[in-house]
């Protein structure tokens, strides 16, 4: 990285051209979002962690103890990270395993899985792997995964299973367990479900069938069982079928969903009491899709309503309660999410696909992040349901190829007790919010980077719409927002992403002028010293981005809120890793917040100090919250501010970028320069 600085101090008129002025360039506006929208093709819920299949690579959350994520290390996370397993067309978890099929029709699984049998007993013995393994198994269409075994469909319709059989659920006429796919006395199947010791299938004849224990009544069948090969259920017809941990539901050829076994917490939708082997007809008319957790159950109609009932301990009905309810709950979403297409039921949670947007929508229990939401808060569950929206993802491009104008400040907006205990103006003692988004206003950017802590003391949904969106509202279609650690005194940031929504992911990137703008969440979902961890998800794809730009010839400018280093008094240590990340990946520019105070820094290396050809480093946290004290300058230090509200302005080039430092008190430029670069 190779960088030439011109500097300039200016207490005059702002010198900042316009774009159109900037290489002949053309403005181009677009209202921010993604640029290419995440293909989401299948997503499963297990005991403790939830999977998806995103662009045909699984990403998974949640607890991670016997490496059911799939990431190669035992380290649980918060938020969907990306697995090893790549080239998948679907994934299906259950208890503490996950497996998924690949496009080339071969079956592979991670976490728990069974590797052998004990010497004495006979029995399955397991292993812990954080690694896809290959099932031998070829011409695979789809996988089932239960607590304690799997079966899978081929594509010739027959079905075979592998792991514990104590109850016959392997479905070839014996108790005996086998490490190995073994093949089940069934053909013509188009839908297969696993429970916890039982199996389901529906045959091309619509006729349903089942095996393994009967317990609870859970195969429809009236004689007590075990049933060791698969056994016709009378009186019902399906197209398809998912099993609950003792019970059964599918969707009848008349429309309707049909259940039948126990009904403990009304997972029947059927008043709660005794198990029932004759299947209860459901109020859900016209189903398109059905999944069954342990204790509930939830479908989809061709109205594109979602419905759950049954076990409500966790949220698992998402209807603010924890009341179970044989009624069906209707799944209500935000506007941002819309319908859903697809739901999968856990132990204690669901999340489910969005209709267009490419996000989905996740409820229930998620005390160890298997909502993929980057925390339920302390009471660990999500009653109502919550956003997730696509990390990594890249955003739609701020101005042009040639040229890009972009400010950037954090630390922003002030509630009504400190607006009444401070003030407003532009004054750096005072909230300044209203000042900078007027300057702002005036500056006519391209993109604005709300770089975190956009709304004092929390940023719940309605703190953030009566005073983030009364000041820096009208600047939203331009904004480009980034987490700060006050985003997250509201649980997962919630209130962020139901405001930001499209907006909202922990990590992205933009192209702007030629470069390739790096957002990145210091605050790392929470998880301050994991999340942002050497290993973490966010920190490898941060290296992976700035290679990426270097391949593609573009210089690449990082911005996140907290600084790692500062002449303030909040220099954070715990982002030390993306830093270095930054640094050592050849990023050309750095900008922060959290210190409320303007600070620019000569170039810097990984350890934080100054050294020809090393990072630009600013630090824009003049935002709005009252200004914060400047300390001693610390080495590398260059210019220091805090006496007025104010944002740093940026014009992007492909191979060069000028600042500004700009007052809201008078729009004068305080601090400019250039700089360029060799991408």
């Amino acid at each position: 990285m190779k960088i030439f600085i011109a500097l300039s101090l200016f207490f005059g008129s702002g010198i900042l051209l316009p774009q159109s002025a900037v290489l002949g360039a053309t403005e181009s506006v677009s209202t921010p979002g993604m640029a290419v929208v995440p293909v989401i093709s299948s997503v499963s819920a297990g005991a403790e962690h939830t999977c998806m299949v995103r662009d045909a690579t699984v990403w998974c959350t949640g607890s991670n103890s016997r490496g059911q994520l799939g990431t190669g290390s035992l380290t649980k996370t918060i938020a969907f990270s990306p697995s090893t397993m790549t080239n998948a067309v679907m994934v299906d978890v259950a208890g503490t395993t996950s497996c998924a099929v690949r496009s080339d029709a071969t079956v592979w699984c991670w976490g728990t899985i069974a590797t052998s049998l004990d010497a004495v007993t006979a029995r399955i013995v397991t292993t812990d792997s954080p690694v896809p393994v290959q099932i031998p198994l070829t011409n695979v269409r789809t996988v089932a995964v239960g607590t304690s075994h799997t079966c899978a469909t081929q594509n010739d319709d027959t079905v075979w299973c592998w792991g514990s059989n104590t109850w016959g659920q392997l479905g070839n006429n014996s108790i005996l367990d086998s490490v190995l796919p073994v093949q089940a006395r069934i053909d013509s199947v188009q839908s297969l479900d696993v429970g916890a010791e039982h199996t389901c299938a529906v045959r091309r004849t619509n006729s349903v069938w089942c095996w393994g224990s009967n317990g609870y009544h859970r195969l429809g069948l009236r004689n007590r069982g075990p049933f060791l090969i698969p056994t016709y259920v009378p009186k019902v017809r399906a197209t398809s079928v998912a099993t609950g941990d003792a019970f059964t539901c599918i969707i009848a050829t008349n429309a309707r969903v049909q259940c039948w076994g126990r009904n403990q917490f009304g997972q029947l939708a059927r008043t709660a009491g005794s198990s029932r082997i004759a299947p209860h007809t459901t109020s859900i008319k016209n189903p398109v899709a059905l999944t069954a957790g342990s204790e509930f159950a939830c479908a989809i109609t061709v109205a594109t309503t979602t419905w759950c009932w049954g076990r409500n301990r966790f949220g698992q009905l998402s209807n603010g309660s924890s009341i179970a309810s044989s009624l069906p709950q209707k799944i209500l979403t935000s506007t941002n999410i819309g319908s859903m297409t697809a739901v999968a039921a856990g132990e204690s949670h669901a999340c489910a696909i969005a209709n267009t947007s490419g996000a989905m929508w996740c409820w229930g229990l998620g005390l160890q992040g298997q909502l993929g939401d980057g925390g339920s808060g302390p009471s660990g569950m999500r009653s109502i349901g919550t956003e997730i929206w696509p990390n990594g993802v890249r955003m739609k491009s701020i101005g042009t190829d040639q040229s890009a104008r972009i400010v950037a400040a954090g630390d922003i907006a002030c509630d009504t007790n400190r607006r009444t205990t401070s003030n407003t103006s532009p004054s750096g003692a005072q909230c300044g919010d209203f000042a900078t988004s007027s300057l702002i206003s005036t500056l006519k950017p391209d993109g604005i980077f709300a770089l975190g802590d956009l709304q004092y003391e929390s940023a719940s949904s309605q703190e953030l719409m009566t005073n983030f969106d009364v000041s820096w509202g009208p600047l939203r279609s331009t904004t480009y927002p980034v987490r700060g650690n006050h985003e997250y005194l509201t649980s997962g940031a919630a209130g962020y992403v139901d405001y930001f929504s499209e907006m909202s992911p922990s990590y992205w990137t933009v192209d702007a002028g030629g470069w390739r703008i790096i957002a990145v969440d210091s605050w790392c979902q929470g998880q301050i010293y994991a999340g942002c961890s050497a290993t973490s998800a966010q920190t490898q794809w941060l290296k992976f981005e700035l290679q990426r730009a270097r391949d593609e010839g573009k210089c690449a400018a990082v911005m996140m809120h907290h600084p790692f280093v500062s002449s303030g008094s909040f220099a954070t240590s715990s982002v030390k890793n993306l830093w270095e990340a930054a640094v050592t990946g050849g990023a050309d520019l750095m900008v922060a917040a959290h210190d409320h105070i303007y600070e620019r820094f000569l170039p810097l290396d990984a350890s934080g100090a100054p050294v020809v050809g090393g990072m630009p480093f600013f630090i824009s946290g003049l935002g709005g919250a009252p200004a914060t004290p400047i300390g001693d300058a610390v080495p590398g230090s260059a210019f220091r501010y805090n006496s007025n509200h104010g944002a740093l302005s940026f014009t992007l080039t492909p191979r060069a970028f000028s600042w500004g430092f700009v007052s809201s008190l008078d729009g004068s430029t305080l601090d400019a320069g250039t700089a360029s670069c060799a991408a």
